[in-house]
């Protein structure tokens, strides 16, 4: 009930006269005098002094008038917060990921965010199949994963990764077929992500040799990704990782880009639009125009 009189006391205290604030104000000048008036009775001591030359903050409205300006402001800024909750400009989505998003996703979260900063991102690293279920359910806004099975999940294509075999570049192998490829697996150590830790990846990779009938007598599994591409490095290693995960590592290991069922796949978007709301079709609109 405060917040006009308030408004108008900080007019009146950078104004010449009250004639001059009512002018600003677009209020009588008796109105503008009743307002301060009023405020005054309410503190219980007065906020300005009035001669033949204008009107001038007491002692005690200079201390008003600096808390009037922060709670102004402060006033402002929740409007605003408010006018950008109905419009769905602030809030907070929930994202899902896959391993092969990892290097795409920093860049599209940062753009988004640089626009909509009002918008908190909470990121949930996990299988395609998770966030499917997790889209479908409503616990999940956006998901960067494999195309969906379900059609009331929306899909759109961004991008694609693929299966690299990595080893010392010492070794020099030459990998022109599938035999070429069992041949150095018979004589070398697979270094392969554990199941526990990485059930995705894992899973992947192990479905990869499966389907192509590649053997590996010899492996050794670990959970740490970044250990996986070191020992590679060592002589007798190998190891099978998605071109994702190790793109942006500097390493003096050899890549190999493998062929095959199962060595390349395509990722993208995903929304379930029954349950979208204006901040997620924003966010994929935004996406599109990118």
């Amino acid at each position: 009930m405060y917040v006009k009189k308030i408004r108008s006391f900080i007019v009146l205290a950078t104004s010449d006269s009250f004639r001059d604030a009512a002018e600003k104000l677009n209020i009588t000048q008796p109105t503008l005098t009743k307002q301060i008036q009023l405020l005054e009775d309410t503190f219980g001591f007065k906020l300005f002094l009035r001669d033949n030359q204008g009107c001038y903050l007491t002692d005690e409205g200079k201390i008003i008038y600096k808390y009037a300006l922060n709670l102004t402001n402060e006033l402002d800024r929740l409007l605003c917060v408010v006018k950008k909750i109905k419009n769905g400009t602030t809030g907070v989505l929930n994202i899902g990921y896959t391993f092969s998003c990892i290097n795409i996703l920093p860049e599209i979260i940062n753009n988004y965010t640089e626009h909509h900063p009002m918008i908190k991102i909470q990121l949930h690293e996990l299988s395609s199949v998770e966030q499917e279920k997790k889209l479908l359910s409503g616990e999940l806004d956006i998901a960067f994963m494999e195309k969906p099975t379900n059609k009331q999940i929306k899909y759109t294509e961004i991008g694609s990764d693929h299966l690299v075999f990595i080893f010392n570049q010492k070794e020099n192998f030459k990998i022109n077929d599938f035999n070429d490829v069992n041949q150095i697996l018979d004589k070398n150590t697979l270094c392969l992500p554990d199941y526990d830790s990485h059930f995705d990846l894992s899973q992947k990779i192990a479905k990869y040799l499966s389907s192509n009938a590649l053997n590996y007598p010899n492996v050794y599994y670990t959970n740490n990704i970044y250990n996986i591409i070191s020992m590679a490095n060592l002589h007798s290693n190998v190891t099978i990782l998605p071109n994702s995960l190790v793109d942006n590592i500097k390493s003096t290991s050899e890549c190999k880009k493998l062929m095959g069922k199962g060595a390349k796949w395509k990722i993208g978007v995903s929304w379930n639009e029954e349950k979208a709301g204006t901040d997620v079709l924003n966010f994929i609109n935004e996406m599109k125009v990118k």
